[in-house]
């Protein structure tokens, strides 16, 4: 049997090689440079490409990872409030942050709207009860904290006291008007002996700066724009909150690379998934 084509074949190659070899020699030196610097500058380009690209949707698919899980904990602190003040949890994402929003808003106008109340929502009265301080619990829970600073004057009073044990007077510092009230209706105060004024820096966290708003948007997955999963098992009394992405999503980057994005997991009974890996 002849194998005339597989020697057909290197002697094809080394015809071409020749050919290169050739070609190339007759080039004019600065041609040959100039086409080697283009050679060496596309190769570092590549390899840029190789290392950085992934590297840049690595961090992107850890982006939407977590604010995945950011919108899974949002949504179930929310239904934690729900179950607060209504008793009971909701399947319907945009009803639970209508009526959570309702009462928070409701509170800030109001402070003193607690205990069984009644709010309005699409001109339905839903009844709830918002226990005292509910307003500072949604704050700390759904607002920015900001760090400020700000001046605060303190008063020291120096003041005398009679002591009967001694029968003679003592003489004691105190801080603040209300401590020098409640010091004045003391059958044994005497009199104020001096008074120094302070104004110290104080450091103090802001949850008014930057008040969170329950936007609707933080009901879908930030990858595929599919509603969060909100599930009770009324067995064992369990609620659910899950990405919607069962396997994978995948995106096509750049021709050569893929975005994807797995199941980011799921809130059971106040126990995130992502935690216990």
């Amino acid at each position: 049997m002849s194998n005339g084509g597989l020697d057909a074949a290197p002697a094809a190659w080394k015809r071409v090689g020749s050919g290169f070899t050739a070609w190339w020699r007759a080039l004019p030196p600065r041609t040959s440079v100039l086409i080697l610097d283009w050679l060496i500058l596309l190769a570092v380009i590549i390899l840029v490409v190789v290392i950085y690209v992934p590297k840049g949707i690595w961090a992107e698919e850890d982006a939407y990872r977590s604010e995945s899980h950011r919108r899974l904990e949002i949504i179930w602190d929310a239904e934690e409030f729900y179950h607060t003040i209504r008793g009971n949890y909701t399947m319907d994402g945009e009803h639970l942050f209508r009526v959570v929003s309702q009462a928070h808003d409701s509170l800030i106008a109001d402070s003193t709207f607690i205990g069984d109340q009644v709010i309005i929502i699409d001109e339905v009265p839903f009844r709830i009860t918002l226990p005292l301080f509910m307003d500072r619990q949604m704050d700390t829970t759904f607002s920015v904290g900001q760090l400020q600073r700000r001046e605060v004057s303190d008063t020291t009073y120096s003041i005398r006291m009679w002591n009967a044990e001694r029968s003679d007077h003592d003489t004691i510092f105190i801080s603040g008007s209300i401590a020098l009230a409640g010091a004045q209706t003391d059958d044994t105060f005497r009199s104020v002996l001096d008074t120094a004024y302070a104004i110290r820096s104080e450091v103090y966290v802001d949850y008014d700066w930057r008040r969170f708003r329950l936007e609707l948007g933080l009901l879908v997955e930030p990858v595929t724009g599919e509603p969060f999963e909100i599930r009770y098992d009324s067995t064992l009394a369990e609620l659910t909150i899950a990405s919607p992405i069962k396997d994978s999503y995948v995106e096509s980057r750049y021709l050569f690379f893929n975005f994807e994005a797995r199941n980011h997991g799921q809130i059971v009974a106040g126990d995130p998934s992502w935690r216990r890996n």
